[in-house]
């Protein structure tokens, strides 16, 4: 547990968490102190006022300005100028306080951060078990509208089916469990379902080409018993064809985006981490050996498909990842900034090839990788996403240029990349979504608290 829970006491202090509103959380006195760095040379950091202004914003921004706990013991967290709730960004959003919601830190009752997280996990297995396809969410009921033919209905404010939604969800819930495992939470039947109903979904998906159906009483949502079809999808909302390759499918990307090729690489191996967080889940908190043996297997499988399927020989740079493949010979070689990328396996955990992995890193920061760009003055570097292509065409995500810091082997490296992303903000003091490096003041999204939250939370 302690590697987990690395934040001192002094850096909030609440004397009331009674009521149901986080007006108590917002109203924290946070103390001063300055955030420090995984990297050497911190003393360098201490002269830039504004790497630590931003920091310690940027830490806080999702506490303060996108959190709501709810009546019902649950947190809502919106995106920040989309109001809704992903399951994605909302986990990583809050990843930060994890490691402050340890005993040893704070008054075990009272201790806000907890309440914070666990209203989180709740209110995404509430989602999970509401509709296990969907990504993003709702506060509220919503009555049918127009985009009902998208699978937007109910709760769901997006029905794209993203692997690693549910992912997400049960790194949150890991992480939590190794600072607080006695809390009630992890007796929950609903939690315990919506992992359960995680690891059914993703087995059935392995073979989506058979159309095969998730079956047994936790699928008994609106949109169950049938196979998933996306409507703005190939093939009558099929997704292009694919071939079983012991991955599992994907309809899009941690973009939003469609896949092209559906066994998206870089989700699966996100996948096989979280899979292996439910095994020990399983076997030591829950004892469900049933399910710790039918997660090891599908993780065996999906680590055997990436081996097999997802590794392609390049011209240039060797053997290396590919980003999509579909199991009939094709495959698609670029990264997207959006985590689960390519770059960001071993900050996941995922156990790369390290020969492999430093082919497709050399690889993704290259003018190779189709999302890759480069400042006219050759000052900024990094990639993007083709999310923004249409409105950024030339686009550099903060998100991994951060990636890319935090896997970098070299301090000079790191070094370079903090520069790059406190200079690049364009004069607002925050992480946007995308910018164009030769003029950071054109970015979209001036409220994105997600690559805020990996910001200050991984360099504190």
């Amino acid at each position: 547990t302690d590697r987990y829970a690395q934040t001192s006491s002094n850096w909030f202090k609440v004397s009331n968490l009674d009521g149901q509103s986080n007006a108590h959380l917002r109203g924290a006195e946070f103390n001063k102190r300055k955030p420090k760095y995984p990297i050497q040379h911190q003393h360098e950091f201490e002269r830039d006022s504004k790497v630590l202004s931003m920091c310690s914003k940027l830490l806080w921004s999702t506490l303060k300005e996108t959190t709501e706990i709810l009546d019902d013991g649950t947190t809502f967290v919106i995106t920040g100028d989309i109001k809704n709730m992903w399951l994605r960004d909302s986990a990583a959003q809050v990843h930060p306080y994890v490691a402050m919601t340890a005993d040893k830190y704070h008054d075990s009752v009272r201790n806000p951060a907890r309440r914070l997280v666990s209203g989180v996990i709740k209110r995404q297995a509430f989602y999970i078990r509401h509709d296990p396809w969907a990504n993003a969410f709702r506060k509220d009921l919503r009555p049918e509208g127009a985009t009902e033919w998208l699978g937007r209905k109910g709760y769901i404010a997006t029905w794209n089916y993203e692997l690693d939604s549910g992912c997400y969800f049960i790194r949150l819930l890991y992480f939590y469990w190794l600072n607080v495992p006695r809390d009630p939470l992890f007796t929950s039947k609903l939690v315990k379902d919506a992992v359960q109903i995680m690891v059914d979904l993703w087995s059935v998906e392995q073979r989506h080409e058979e159309d095969k159906i998730a079956e047994g009483k936790l699928f008994d949502c609106a949109h169950c018993g049938k196979p998933y079809r996306y409507p703005e999808l190939p093939r009558n909302g099929k997704g292009s064809e694919t071939a079983y390759t012991g991955m599992t499918w994907s309809g899009h990307r941690p973009s939003d985006d469609r896949c092209r090729y559906h066994f998206l690489v870089p989700s699966n191996m996100f996948a096989f981490v979280a899979l292996g967080y439910v095994v020990d889940l399983a076997e030591n908190l829950w004892k469900d050996l049933k399910l710790q043996h039918s997660a090891q297997s599908l993780a065996n499988e999906i680590k055997s498909g990436i081996e097999n399927h997802g590794m392609v020989a390049h011209p240039k740079y060797g053997r290396i990842y590919a980003y999509e493949v579909d199991g009939l010979g094709n495959h698609l070689l670029m990264d997207d900034a959006n985590v689960p990328s390519l770059l960001s396996a071993p900050y996941l955990g995922y156990p790369v090839d390290e020969m492999v992995y430093r082919n497709t890193r050399k690889f993704i920061l290259s003018e190779q990788n189709p999302t890759y760009h480069t400042s006219k003055d050759g000052k900024v570097k990094g990639y993007g996403s083709p999310h923004m292509a249409a409105r950024i065409q030339k686009n550099i995500w903060p998100m991994a240029q951060i990636i890319q810091g935090l896997t970098a082997d070299s301090q000079e490296e790191k070094l370079q990349l903090l520069d790059m992303l406190v200079n690049t903000d364009g004069g607002t003091g925050r992480m946007h979504e995308s910018y164009n490096p030769d003029y950071p003041e054109r970015f979209t999204r001036s409220w994105f608290t997600w690559p805020e939250s990996l910001f200050a939370g991984e360099l504190r």
